[in-house]
C-alpha cells in the first residue's frame, strides 16, 4: 500500500481486520450462490445466509458457528419432518398441534444449549413453509439440509483459505490490552486520589468487557488446537492468570477504599505509590511482550523490591507506635495491601510464564 497517502494508509491499517472479514464474507457468498445453482438446490438463498453466519472473524470462531449451525439444522429438520409424518396438518387446529409438538421440546433444547438455537427455527421452516407442503416433509427436510451443509462447509473452507485469522493470536492481543487496563488501574490506585475522574471510572467495566472478549476469544482458540488447526500454546492458562490479576486488583481497591485515608497519605503513601506504579510497569512490559510475540525482558526485581519499601513502611508506623492509635480494622486493611501486593507479584511472575509461552521463536 506503498502508493497510498499516509492517513489513507493508516485508516486502511486500522480497518484492515474488518475489510478483510468483508472481504471473506463476500468470497464466501458468491461461492455458496455459484455451488446453489450448480448443484440446483430449491432454495439456495439458505445456503448463502448460512455461509455468511459461518464465517467468522477467526478460524474458531467459524467451526463454533458451522458446528452449531449444522447440528441445529439437522436436529430441526428430522425432527420437524417427523412431526409433518405423524401429525397431518392443513391449518386450523392440527397445525397448531404439530406446531406445539414441534417447538415445544426444541425450544427446551435451544434453551439448555446454545448449539441447538437453529433448531426451531428449522422445524417451524419445515412444518409451515409452503414450499414443504408442496416437496414433501421428507424432500424438503433433506433440501434443508443439504443447503445448510453447503453453506457451512464454503463458509469454513473460506476461513480456512483467505486471509486465515487465528484466534490464537487474537488471545494474545486481546490479553496484552487487558493488561494494560489492568496497569491503568494500578496507576489510578497509586495516586490514591479521592475522587476519581470519568477516565478512571470507566476502567473497570472496560476491564470486564475486556475480560469477556478474552472468554470468548480462549474458546476459539481451544477449539482450533482441539481441531488440530493450531499448534498454539494453550489459551486457558493465560485466561485464568489474567483473571486472578483482575481479582487482586478488586482486592486492592476496596482495601484502599476502606481504609484509613489520612494514615495512607500521611505514612504510606510514598512507598504505596512506588510499589503499584512498579506493579503497573511490570503489566505493561507483559503486555507489550505478548502484543509483539517476545518474551518478557521488564525488571520483575523492581517489584519485589519495592514491596519490601512498602512493608518497611509499615515496620516504620509500629516502631514509631502509629499502629497503636488505629482499629483493628485499618491495621489489618494495610497489613492487606501488603498481603495483596505480594500475591500480584506472584501472579504477574505466572504472566510472565504465559507470555514466555506464547512467545514465537524468531522473536
Amino acid at each position: 500500500m506503498a502508493f497510498l497517502p499516509d492517513s489513507l494508509h493508516r485508516v486502511f491499517e486500522r480497518q484492515r481486520p474488518r475489510l478483510t472479514q468483508a472481504v471473506r464474507m463476500t468470497v464466501a457468498s458468491l461461492a455458496t450462490f455459484g455451488l446453489a445453482e450448480a448443484l440446483g438446490l430449491p432454495q439456495g438463498y439458505w445456503a448463502v445466509i448460512t455461509a455468511l453466519i459461518v464465517t467468522q472473524s477467526s478460524v474458531g470462531g467459524s467451526l463454533k458457528a458451522a458446528l452449531d449451525r449444522f447440528l441445529g439444522s439437522v436436529v430441526g429438520a428430522c425432527y420437524g419432518g417427523a412431526v409433518a409424518f405423524a401429525i397431518p396438518h392443513h391449518g386450523g387446529a392440527s397445525t397448531f398441534a404439530a406446531l406445539f409438538v414441534a417447538v415445544a421440546p426444541l425450544t427446551i433444547a435451544a434453551a439448555v444449549s446454545a448449539g441447538f438455537r437453529i433448531a426451531p427455527i428449522t422445524a417451524i421452516i419445515v412444518l409451515l413453509s409452503t414450499t414443504g407442503s408442496t416437496l414433501g416433509p421428507l424432500a424438503f427436510a433433506l433440501d434443508r439440509i443439504l443447503e445448510i451443509g453447503l453453506g457451512c462447509v464454503v463458509g469454513l473452507a473460506v476461513s480456512l483459505l483467505v486471509a486465515p485469522a487465528r484466534a490464537a493470536r487474537a488471545v494474545t492481543e486481546q490479553a496484552a490490552g487487558l493488561a494494560r487496563l489492568l496497569a491503568g488501574q494500578l496507576e489510578a490506585l497509586a495516586r490514591l486520589e479521592t475522587l476519581e475522574t470519568p477516565e478512571v471510572k470507566a476502567l473497570p467495566p472496560a476491564v470486564r468487557r475486556s475480560l469477556a472478549r478474552l472468554e470468548t476469544l480462549a474458546g476459539e482458540a481451544a477449539r482450533e488446537r482441539r481441531s488440530r488447526l493450531s499448534t498454539a500454546p494453550d489459551p486457558d492458562p493465560l485466561l485464568r492468570t489474567l483473571m486472578r490479576l483482575r481479582h487482586d486488583l478488586v482486592l486492592l481497591r476496596r482495601a484502599i477504599t476502606e481504609a484509613d485515608a489520612d494514615v495512607l497519605r500521611i505514612h504510606l503513601a510514598g512507598a504505596w505509590e512506588t510499589a503499584a506504579n512498579a506493579a503497573a510497569a511490570r503489566l505493561r512490559d507483559l503486555a507489550e511482550a505478548l502484543a509483539a510475540g517476545r518474551r518478557p525482558t521488564g525488571d520483575e526485581a523492581a517489584l519485589a523490591a519495592a514491596i519490601v519499601g512498602y512493608r518497611d513502611a509499615i515496620d516504620g508506623m509500629r516502631r514509631r507506635q502509629v499502629t497503636r492509635t488505629l482499629p483493628t480494622d485499618g491495621v489489618g486493611r494495610i497489613f492487606w495491601l501488603a498481603f495483596s501486593l505480594e500475591q500480584l507479584r506472584r501472579n504477574l511472575d505466572d504472566l510472565a510464564a504465559r507470555a514466555n509461552d506464547f512467545a514465537t521463536p524468531e522473536a
